[in-house]
């Protein structure tokens, strides 16, 4: 359904006491792609890309190179009505469920508001029994319509969008941390809806988290962001137990599922390089404690194993 080939975004950030602008590479050369059906999980730490990678997906950046299909159409070579119409096909549901709803509309006006932009011949009428649905469909009661977001929790709120992005019938949707901001028994129940809603109508996820356990429990694959780059992506069961990258196996041993969490964890050294100024060769090798002399000076080839499980490390893990 999607797929991104070797995609490359940056941005042109000025230097502090300079009229100099330096170029920051959010996205480097990164390749994934998302069946019909499928969850791909996207983790990695703070500033490693990845809200950027969603946005990019969402058309709410530009790409500088490389190439952004969906459902085998490039995005670059469409007319400007062809993207308008795509874009009812690619939603999105926000992190912060407190600012991603106007609190001047009503939940009417909210989830409503695709219809009116996309199908403008729809009567008011049908507008309101297609919101109704759509509310049901997140456990949400159909009388809420004339009320506003600041009467509502932000699980409940959270629930609005949802409904926001499904009254659109997407073939994707882009979840970018939108968990992250709820309680533990929220987040249950919400990614629960999600996954039913995947089921019921065939939905795809980009679920950007950092939240590793959410991830294995939702994710049929799993893709791992470092820097900008994807250094490992896989299964579920192979990314979280038999990861190949010391990257992939510091996040996972760091856990919170002690029934999962390997004893022989990998203990990363230093901080996390500025995006700004990342390191030469492998942008890993100043916190790995397996890196050698090619690591300083080479950037590490991708290779692809039998099962499709993907990485990028000079001196992979053993394979357990």
């Amino acid at each position: 359904m999607l797929k991104l080939n070797n995609v490359t975004v940056s941005y042109k950030q000025k230097q502090s006491f300079s009229f100099k602008e330096k170029k920051l590479i959010a996205v480097d050369l990164v390749n994934l792609q998302i069946e019909k059906g499928q969850i791909l999980g996207l983790v990695g730490e703070s500033g490693c890309g990845k809200s950027t990678l969603g946005r990019l997906i969402l058309s709410l950046v530009e790409k500088e190179s490389g190439s952004v299909q969906f459902d085998g159409k490039d995005l670059q070579n469409l007319t400007h009505d062809e993207r308008f119409a795509l874009k009812k096909q690619i939603q999105v549901i926000f992190q912060d469920p407190y600012s991603s709803l106007n609190p001047r509309f009503t939940i009417e006006e909210i989830v409503t508001e695709g219809l009116s932009i996309h199908f403008p011949k729809l009567t008011r009428e049908e507008r309101l029994e297609k919101a109704k649905k759509a509310l049901i469909e997140v456990n949400l009661p159909p009388d809420i319509l004339n009320r506003y977001p600041h009467e509502f929790s932000g699980g409940q709120r959270q629930r609005i969008a949802i409904a926001r992005a499904l009254i659109l019938e997407p073939s994707l949707v882009v979840c970018d941390e939108a968990v992250s901001a709820l309680d533990i028994s929220t987040q249950a129940q919400v990614v629960n809806n999600l996954l039913e809603l995947r089921d019921k109508f065939g939905l795809s996820y980009l679920f950007i988290s950092h939240d590793l356990n959410i991830v294995k429990h939702v994710s049929d694959r799993i893709a791992v962001m470092y820097l900008g780059k994807i250094v490992e992506e896989g299964s579920k069961s192979e990314i979280s137990k038999n990861p190949r990258h010391p990257y992939t196996k510091s996040l996972f041993s760091a856990s919170f599922d002690l029934k999962e969490r390997d004893k022989k964890s990998v203990a990363l050294k230093g901080e996390i390089p500025s995006i700004l100024n990342k390191p030469s060769g492998c942008f890993f090798h100043t916190r790995c404690p397996y890196a050698k002399d090619i690591c300083m000076t080479q950037s590490p080839e991708e290779k692809t194993t039998s099962s499709g499980h993907r990485h990028s490390c000079h001196f992979p893990l053993e394979s357990t």
